[in-house]
């Protein structure tokens, strides 16, 4: 019988529901723990897993496993530095949900752990995997569209994601919770960690009005602008007030226009599917179930990290990737307390 190595998920919210499910279908792999405080809530995605995980209230718990090779942590996001770390420590193999950090300290932290301990850590920047945005990366590095010249960039949320998705919300922000996975994208498509390219100015301005006045303190959207050396200039919008509703629950759009051409995405409305009865887009690229199993380009992300840690490969996102996005966001930031552009330095040094 070939190897199978375990594979941990803390966090069993719905997207750690995403990773039991991922590992549980993946050959080679196994879902071998789960972790959540919310018994009823772990006992639910064990089951849809297809049962046979230990479960566990404690991470440190899972951590001390020794069926347990690998572990996705998937909470808040200003929770990752102590579970990170604990991961770490305990030999564990890493993929951790976007951002890495929501501050450089936590950030370092976690990667001096991994080099420390000598674990893979991965951040889950999905969007490499999704079809439209790879297709736009070939086009891209293949000259296809000439030199970038200006990128328009859209990825909002409806109110419910604020409101009653996200209990956390106002320990967080839109720029964290989206803003994160572009600029990741961004800096991808660009080859900015290649040295291509390279951001070298941000500007952004937030405003809190609507959720504040909800109770929720943490601002309703972020419009950015981001200079590249190259003279590319990106305009990012990050809300999370759409009306509810809204068709769909997300709103991507993407508009690049290069000396010789332009690209266009629109992941949201996408018109693969429609039911007009509730005038809802389901979704066809991130995750949808399949035959029982989630497919999708958020699916083959953790699909990714699992057969790197079957294999033995380095993965294709690790977490100098996730540190050049939290530095971003740290600029998105600062630059709305000074209103004023910010001057980027160099994203990945540690």
């Amino acid at each position: 019988m070939p190897n199978i190595t375990g594979f941990g998920v803390i966090g069993a919210g719905t997207w750690g529901e995403l990773h039991a499910r991922t590992y549980a279908t993946t050959p080679g792999a196994r879902l071998a723990a789960l972790c959540d405080l919310d018994g009823n809530r772990l006992a639910a995605v064990n089951a849809a897993a297809g049962g046979g995980a230990r479960l566990y209230a404690d991470y440190r718990a899972l951590l001390a496993d020794p069926s347990v090779t690998a572990v996705s942590i998937v909470l808040p996001d200003f929770l990752h530095r102590a579970a990170a770390v604990a991961a770490a420590e305990a030999g564990k193999h890493i993929l951790l949900e976007k951002p890495l950090a929501t501050t450089e300290a936590d950030a370092l932290a976690i990667l001096a752990a991994a080099r420390a301990n000598n674990v893979t850590l991965m951040v889950d920047f999905h969007n490499r995997w999704s079809p439209p945005f790879y297709a736009l990366k070939v086009a891209c590095d293949s000259g296809e569209l000439g030199a970038l010249q200006t990128i328009s960039y859209r990825l909002n949320d409806t109110l419910y994601v604020p409101t009653q998705m996200l209990r956390w919300s106002a320990q967080s922000s839109v720029a964290w919770f989206l803003a994160s996975h572009c600029l990741d994208t961004l800096l991808w498509l660009t080859g900015a960690r290649a040295g291509n390219d390279a951001v070298e100015r941000v500007y952004s301005v937030a405003r809190s009005q609507v959720l504040h006045t909800l109770g929720i303190d943490t601002p309703d959207f972020y419009q950015t602008i981001l200079e590249f050396r190259s003279g590319l200039v990106v305009h990012l919008e990050n809300a999370w007030i759409l009306p509810e509703g809204a068709p769909s629950i997300f709103e991507l759009k993407c508009e690049v226009i290069g000396a010789g051409g332009a690209y266009y995405i629109d992941g949201s409305l996408h018109g693969a599917q429609k039911i007009t009865a509730r005038t809802i887009y389901p979704d066809a690229l991130v995750a949808p179930i399949v035959h029982g199993k989630p497919v999708g380009f958020a699916t083959e992300s953790i699909r990714h990290f699992a057969h790197a840690i079957i294999d033995g490969a380095p993965p294709i996102v690790d977490g100098l990737d996730g540190l050049a996005a939290t530095r971003l966001v740290l600029a998105m930031e600062e630059s709305t307390r000074r209103a004023a552009p910010v001057a980027v330095g160099d994203l990945w040094s540690t």
